[in-house]
């Protein structure tokens, strides 16, 4: 396996952000270096396409309010409707295809960038497991368990088993 090639830059940044910068890294023990690179990846790989495509940042606590304000009903056709529709469309602007790569890279994306929670996903030959847990209580576990089924569904032609608890939902299909 061959490293990523690198290239040296020189630039300027404010004083305040070298020093917030330099605190972080020193806080998670990295080398500034690896710090900034992260953040560039971050930008360049996730938050261009976020920002082009409208997304809207919502806390964690406001999306639960409003879930506890909707109905099972409503909320199942809301997960549904965003998974198989604005899911896709964002996998197809970022990555022009649809393929497991991808929707696993948008899947990375709904849970570490967007907040949907914490996750592990396991993708071997025949199968692909996806373990998730968030803070959004059943109505969010609902929300998940409909959205992910749907996204699968649309955008792999997979169907998949999930099981759901208050804080938790674990999908899996075949790969």
């Amino acid at each position: 396996m061959c490293a990523k090639k690198s290239d040296s830059v020189t630039f300027r940044i404010d004083e305040k952000y070298d020093k917030a910068l330099r605190k972080i890294a020193d806080e998670q023990k990295i080398s500034l270096n690896t710090l900034v690179n992260h953040i560039l990846g971050n930008y360049v790989e996730t938050e261009v396409y976020l920002q082009k495509f409208g997304t809207l940042k919502l806390s964690t606590d406001s999306f639960r309010r409003i879930l506890a304000e909707l109905d099972d009903k409503t909320i199942v056709d809301v997960a549904i409707r965003a998974g198989s529709l604005e899911a896709k469309e964002f996998i197809l602007f970022k990555w022009k295809e649809l393929n497991l790569q991808s929707v696993t890279g948008f899947i990375k994306i709904f849970f570490d960038v967007c907040g949907f929670g914490r996750y592990d996903i396991v993708v071997d030959s025949f199968k692909v497991v996806l373990s998730a847990h968030h803070d959004l209580k059943e109505k969010g576990s609902l929300y998940i368990k409909y959205f992910l089924e749907s996204l699968i569904r649309t955008s792999l032609d997979k169907s998949s088993k999930t099981t759901i608890t208050e804080d938790s939902v674990t999908i899996e299909f075949q790969a």
